[in-house]
């Protein structure tokens, strides 16, 4: 069926009634042609619905390459961007979701955008070995947290090509949803505002692998992980191995498994199968099936067809300050262009060393944290 003649300006509770009346365009001479389409169309939203229900939090997708996993997590997409109380976060490295998911907005991470800070020494726990701990610093962390406040839903496309600077942009995105949440938990509004935050991630090997978060710098990440469901978030994963996931990060994660390769099968999912009745028929299943082996059930999914298109999100230009009446009279009368007037308000000069330091050291991190000033806004969003 093609979709190309739709709108790219919807919204998400829109797609059922435009599937309808697209239909109802192509079919309205048969009655029960449209309603076998759309018995259909149920169908699949209940299994999306129910096994979004079982899940209530964390999930791994587990499978060889084309076995439709990255089809279901785009139909889990859009099945959660339906309710107005969640908001999607994807994260990918490779330009997929950009040109085939459905109208959202986007924002491209370049590699340079993502900075390794100084290294800086710490002792193991039998204080012999003296290591290196590396950090990183986001250089556009404005528009990270700008981006993040004027779309619900957007894509993060990461074209870094160290794992690390992979890992840390997602650490970062997490963390300032994180303090958001926690912000709202602390002032007792976490229900009130009643918002879900869902990160998927793309080829999540790339940005959970084993041996990176097992790292110092991503204590952070792990402890932000241990809260996810105190504070309405979750997490779904798409892997290739089931091993070269942390396992600090999906042993607290459901698995949804697909055709998963022998390695896989003889470390871990023959022993999560051992009871089931798919154990023997796991490594050979069909493209599209998929084995939740929480209630030990099997279900397929739909091929995906795109409902609009992406686009990339540009920031607001801000508006230049307006000149004083003074200002304009002085420019009328010496013929001086606007631009010779310095119109931004000027920063306060530090008084001594010791805060100069402390200057110094906030601008430095480029951590994009939320202020003071911005907690009202953050706890009672604007509608």
């Amino acid at each position: 069926m093609n979709f190309s003649g739709f709108r790219t300006d919807y919204k998400p509770l829109s797609i059922y009634f435009m599937v309808l009346k697209k239909v109802t365009k192509m079919e309205k001479p048969n009655d029960k042609n449209v309603n076998g389409y759309l018995s259909k169309y149920r169908a699949m939203t209940d299994v999306y619905k129910s096994l979004i229900k079982k899940v209530s939090g964390d999930l791994v997708i587990l499978g060889l390459k084309d076995t439709c996993k990255t089809t279901l997590l785009m139909q889990l997409a859009r099945e959660l961007r339906t309710d107005t109380q969640n908001r999607v976060i994807v994260f990918e490295t490779f330009p997929k979701w950009i040109h085939e998911f459905d109208s959202i907005a986007y924002l491209v991470v370049k590699d340079e955008q993502v900075q390794p800070k100084e290294n800086m020494p710490y002792l193991e726990q039998d204080k012999s070995i003296i290591q290196w701990s590396k950090d990183y610093t986001i250089t556009n962390a404005n528009e990270v947290t700008e981006f993040l406040k004027a779309n619900k839903d957007g894509i993060f496309l990461i074209e870094c090509e160290d794992m690390e600077k992979i890992s840390a942009f997602m650490t970062f995105v997490i963390y300032q949803v994180y303090r958001k949440q926690y912000l709202r938990a602390k002032a007792n509004c976490l229900n009130t505002t009643n918002e879900n935050y869902w990160f998927l991630v793309e080829e999540s090997h790339n940005l959970l692998d084993s041996t990176v978060i097992a790292k110092r710098t991503f204590n952070k990440l792990r402890k932000v992980q241990n809260e996810f469901r105190n504070l309405r978030m979750h997490m779904i994963c798409v892997a290739l191995r089931l091993q070269d996931l942390s396992p600090k990060i999906r042993s607290k994660m459901s698995i949804l498994l697909a055709r998963v390769s022998l390695d896989d099968y003889q470390l871990k999912v023959r022993n999560l199968l051992r009871n089931s009745k798919f154990r023997d028929s796991i490594t050979e299943l069909d493209k599209g099936k998929f084995v939740f082996p929480e209630s030990d059930t099997e279900f397929a999914t739909k091929p995906f067809e795109q409902v609009g298109k992406p686009y990339k999100w540009q920031p607001k230009e801000k508006p230049k300050p307006k000149l004083t009446l003074f200002q304009r009279v002085v420019g009328k009368i010496f013929n001086l262009p606007e631009d010779s007037f310095n119109t931004e308000p000027q920063a306060k000069k530090p008084q001594d060393k010791r805060e100069l330091e402390e200057d110094s050291e906030e601008d430095s991190e480029g951590d994009g944290l939320i202020s003071s000033e911005d907690e009202d806004d953050i706890m009672f969003p604007r509608e």
